[in-house]
Parts: structure tokens; sequence; C-alpha cells
């Protein structure tokens, strides 16, 4: 096996299977892991490397120390895609600048790289710092309107306003929690910061892409269709349901991918994956958000799918190479995250539910648990995976699945 490393920036993903990937491709498998983590899951790496990402600039003179044979960098969290293309700079290997890292990971240098390339693919925004701002903005918008932090992920505290009522109660709740969850989830480098923007009206789809060294986009095949907690009548913002293949006229898949492409080069994307999030409704299509990687997901839906394994494709990313999307579809397959509505005890999971008929079911919470909304915070109680190859069978199943609903005491 070859001597030199690909390593993982950050924080394993003990689900990606990536350390036997790397193996494949002939490299060791190394992890350049967050010091200030608990350490889970890395029985399976060859080499484990302590960083402070939080000081990472001032720890580059000791990495250069260590010889690190750094033959690529991976990297799953969005909390260290900058640290990823600090790194890739450093040690010379293929990843995004320093720039686009930047634009890809802030919701506010985003749009506003979106609206500077097309102003027809993004809702319009402003950052927010205080509530006289962010009434002054709804002033001259129409409400519903929606606030959200520029730097988290998961739906963490996006939050829909309906009236400027609501807009004073969520900005005061919004402002107030944000920056605890920036210490929590470890945001490295980024002020806590908000934006109010345009709601956007439709349906949600996803698109997966790899991005070459040249900034050209692959898209996968098959588009994921998205239902947010506003579809199943929630007052929340997460994403419910991801289902894939979507079923959609020719022209509407022509004009999303061509949106997606805008919005990949309107961040400057190279040697990265990147995972398209879109809204399509009476105003045309429009990005929600990109990410600079697979996406939460994506690897085990577009395995089941189409037989594609997205890990790889990053690794070849990794090494300057081209992606090989070359897959066949087979399977749909259909992934629910599931909150309570209201915070309180987790006491169980109600519904016409079979686990037998389920790919994969994991309850997150134990009982007792204090658990919520995604708007105050909270990450997923339960998540269900869903996959057949019939689709009359497969949608039943899905049927059965959206009975589920999770019981708190309060």
């Amino acid at each position: 096996m070859n001597t030199s490393y690909i390593y993982i920036v950050g924080q394993p993903d003990p689900n990606s299977g990536v350390v036997d990937i790397i193996h494949k491709a002939g490299y060791q498998a190394g992890i350049l892991i967050d010091m200030n983590i608990k350490k889970r899951n890395l029985d399976t790496y060859d080499r484990i490397v302590e960083v402070d990402y939080n000081q990472l600039s001032n720890e580059l003179p000791r990495l250069d120390s260590l010889e690190l044979n750094v033959a690529g960098l991976l990297c799953t969290y969005e909390n260290y895609i900058v640290a990823k293309a600090k790194l890739g700079e450093h040690f010379n290997v293929p990843a995004p600048s320093m720039e686009s890292a930047r634009l890809a990971t802030d919701k506010s240098l985003m749009r506003q790289a979106f609206l500077d390339t097309d102003r027809t693919i993004s809702p319009d925004f402003t950052t927010v710092d205080t509530l006289e701002q962010a009434v002054a903005f709804a002033r001259n918008h129409q409400y519903p309107l929606i606030i959200k932090p520029t730097n988290l992920v998961k739906s963490l505290l996006v939050l829909k306003c309906d009236d400027e009522q609501q807009l004073i109660e969520r900005f005061n709740y919004a402002n107030a929690t944000i920056g605890q969850l920036y210490e929590k989830y470890k945001i490295y480098d980024r002020a806590p910061q908000l934006i109010i923007e345009e709601f956007i009206i439709g349906e949600q789809f996803s698109i997966a892409a790899f991005v070459d060294s040249n900034g050209t986009p692959h898209f996968c095949d098959g588009i994921v269709s998205l239902k947010n907690a506003q579809d199943i009548h929630v007052d929340d913002n997460y994403l419910y349901s991801r289902t894939l293949p979507a079923t959609l006229p020719e022209a509407l898949v022509k004009e999303m991918f061509e949106v997606a492409d805008k919005g990949v080069r309107a961040l400057k994307m190279t040697s990265v994956p990147a995972h398209i999030e879109l809204m399509s409704g009476p105003s045309g299509t429009k990005i929600v958000e990109i990410g600079a990687r697979i996406g939460g997901y994506r690897p085990r839906m577009y395995s089941y799918s189409y037989g594609l394994n997205l890990v790889t494709q990053e690794v070849n990313l990794a090494l300057g190479q081209q992606p090989n999307l070359n897959g066949s579809f087979s399977t749909y397959s259909a992934v629910y995250e599931l909150f309570p509505e209201i915070e309180g005890a987790f006491e169980s999971v109600t519904g016409d539910l079979n686990p037998e008929l389920l790919t994969y079911y994991r309850i997150t919470a134990k009982e007792g648990d204090r658990i919520g909304p995604a708007k105050n915070g909270f990450k997923a109680t339960a998540i269900i995976i869903v996959t057949h190859e019939n689709k009359e069978q497969f949608d039943e199943i899905c049927r059965q699945v959206e009975t589920a609903r999770i019981k708190v005491v309060a």
C-alpha cells in the first residue's frame, strides 16, 4: 500500500465506509481529528493526529514537522470546509479555494454571490444584527419571511415568520440562542450572524454533484424530492423526507440542472462535492443553498437507488481525478427525520410502523431525554430509511411511515 495518506478533516463519519474506500484506492487512511470533540469511531484509521481547529494557522508549523505525507483531504461536516481549504492550500493538494470555502459555508456571502450571478436564482435577503433591521426589511417585503443563521446546518434556528409579531418573537429567540449553538457545533472563526430573506413558495428538491479541479460540475442522475415541516403542516422548517428519484417533467429537470450549474459556478467551487437544494414554484427555480459536501443521507440513497458510491467520487476529487458517475437506477429510496412539535421528555414513537419493512430505523433519544423542534435547536428524534424496487410497495411503506409521530411529556 502507498505510504501517502488521505486524511479526513475534523470529524469522522462512521457510516461512510471511508477507510475501506481509501484503502481500496491504495492509500493509508488518516484523520486530522478536532481535539475539542469526543474521540469516537477511530479504531480503523492508520494515523490519528489531533488538531486545534480554533487555532489552525498556528497549528500548521507543527503539522509540517509531523511529515504527514498528505495525498488528499476529505471533509464530511460543513464546519470544517474552510479548514479543509486552508489545509489544501498549505499542503498543495486538491481543495476549494479559501474564497470558495467561505462562500459555500456562509449563507449571507452565498446569497450575495447568487444574486451577483443571476438575480432570478435566489431570493432577496439582508443580514440583521438588530430587531429594527429585521423589521425594516420586512416592511419592504411580503410575509412570510425566513430568519436563519449564516453558518449552521440541519435547519437549526431556521424560523418562518408569518407576521410582524411573529418576526419580533422569533428574531429575539434566535438572537438569544445563536451564540450557544455556534459554540455547541464548533463553528470556528465565524461570528454568530442572522439573515432575513424572502420565503420561497414551491416544491423543494436537491441535486448531487462533484466539481472537478477546473470548476466543472458533474451531476448525478436523479433529483431528490424533499418535503419540509411546512409541507406536513408543522410549524418548523426541518427536512421531513427525502425521496429518490423525483418524477418530474423533462423541461423542469433541464431548468433545475441549469440553475444548479449557475449556483456552483457562482460559488467558484473546485475539487469538492456539492449538494444543491432548490425550490421550484411560481417564480421559477431558485437555490435554497449549496453545501460543499456530499450531504448527510445522499451516500446511502444513491447507493440504494443507482449503485453509486459517492464517497469514492470524493476520493477521486481529492486525488485530482475525475468522478465516475456511471450508475443505473434500480431501487426507490426515502429518508425520514422525525421531530416532536413541542419540547418535552421523549416517551415513544407512535404510528402504523412495521420495523421489519424498514431498511433502517433509529431512535436517537432514550426515554426521558429532552427533545424538541428543529427551530429550537434540536436534532431529529428518529431516522427512518425505506427502500424497495417496486414503486407501489415502496409508496405503501412510505404511507405507513408518514403515520409516525414523536410523543413527548411536556
